[in-house]
């Protein structure tokens, strides 16, 4: 099943990365997941979870350039 609305799924992932990465400027993963996208976009054969892998790629560079991934807790 391909994504009806890039744009808007592309929005929603950076905004959910950007609460996963909160040391990381918005701009920044905003900046990382369009590109990845397009990039992904430009090579697939199939298009079904180019935002999957694009959450995938960007979360896996930014942990290797360092950036710490925020993990929400429950609290008792």
């Amino acid at each position: 099943m391909s994504v009806d609305n890039p744009d808007l799924a592309l929005d929603h992932l950076t905004d959910s990365l950007t609460q996963r990465f909160p040391g990381v400027d918005r701009d920044r993963i905003d900046r990382e997941v369009h590109e990845t996208y397009t990039e992904l976009e430009q090579h697939a054969t199939i298009d079904d979870h180019l935002v999957a892998m694009t959450e995938g790629q960007v979360t896996d560079d930014l942990r290797r350039h360092g950036e710490t991934v925020h993990v929400r807790t429950e609290q008792p």
